[in-house]
């Protein structure tokens, strides 16, 4: 009898001890997949590349192909990109992303789940999740991609009016992505704008190209003020305009007043020659005495 219950006291024990390795076995895998993700957006410009950051803590020894990384796009949850089993698997990636992904599986070791995105583009701005899942648990993080990019510097062109000489076409332009908003002033610092017509067009790596019009008075200053409110980008470009008629007679008094000096410079260098050289002849010729 006694050796009946020494058998059972030891089968609860090592029962016991099961159940205290499985708990403990829990609990290590339970901290072996927090998920880190970056607290700020991340901002690429269209046509370039970017690395979304996600890392997971884990056990040194782990066994990383039981680890399953999956990137989707809430909230329909579309599949990005999925690794497990020690390998890519693609056969649900949403098409858009196709061959524009990127893990590295060489560095899942050190807990790096990043995605590489190539040749971002304006629809791919949004949230991403980054989820990392073990036989015990999940657990995710969302990345927001910003698609931006500065706008340059504004060029402005004036454009004559052969009709009305005292107006003139300007015309501001610009290059950036995804889109401005161009305010005009005037000398004094009123705002113009209404008087404006701004347009925008696809230009080139995907850029967006703004050009702003507005029909002006000349003898005034201008300025061009672009404000990109994604990145919180303002450029401002002034130009000062003259008459027309005025600026072509302020040309043509330079130019006649110019020549003229020239001539009498030319006539005073001329003169001063000549008398020098009959000078120097008149020194030079001995005096007859008879």
């Amino acid at each position: 009898m006694i050796t009946l219950q020494l058998r059972w006291i030891h089968k609860d024990l090592l029962c016991l001890q099961a159940i205290k390795q499985l708990l403990v076995i829990q609990v290590w895998l339970h901290v072996c997949v927090a998920v880190t993700v970056p607290q700020f957006p991340v901002t690429s410009p269209p046509g370039s590349d970017v690395t979304l950051d996600c890392s997971f803590s884990y056990k040194a020894g782990a066994d990383l192909t039981r680890v399953v990384v999956t990137w989707q796009r809430p909230p329909a949850d579309d599949v990005i990109h999925s690794y497990y089993y020690g390998q890519d698997q693609l056969a649900l990636q949403n098409e858009a992303y196709r061959n524009r992904t990127q893990l590295f599986p060489e560095q899942l070791s050190v807990g790096n789940a990043s995605l590489r995105l190539k040749q971002v583009r304006g629809e791919d701005e949004g949230l991403y999740t980054c989820a990392v899942t073990n036989q015990v648990e999940s657990t995710k993080g969302d990345v927001r991609l910003i698609v931006a990019d500065e706008f340059s510097e504004p060029q402005l062109v004036v454009t004559d009016r052969p009709d009305n000489p005292d107006k003139a076409l300007l015309s501001c332009i610009s290059t950036g992505y995804p889109s401005a908003s161009v305010q005009w002033l005037n000398e004094t610092g009123c705002d113009i704008t209404e008087s404006s017509r701004t347009s925008q067009s696809l230009a080139r790596d995907g850029l967006v190209e703004i050009t702003s019009h507005i029909l002006v008075s000349r003898d005034a200053n201008y300025t061009c003020v672009l404000t990109h409110s994604r990145l919180k980008q303002t450029l401002k470009k002034t130009i000062t305009l003259t008459k027309k008629g005025f600026s072509d007679r302020h040309h043509n008094v330079v130019w006649v007043v110019s020549s003229l000096l020239t001539v009498v410079l030319v006539t005073l260098i001329t003169t001063a020659i000549y008398r020098l050289n009959k000078h120097r002849h008149d020194t030079s010729t001995p005096t007859n005495t008879g």
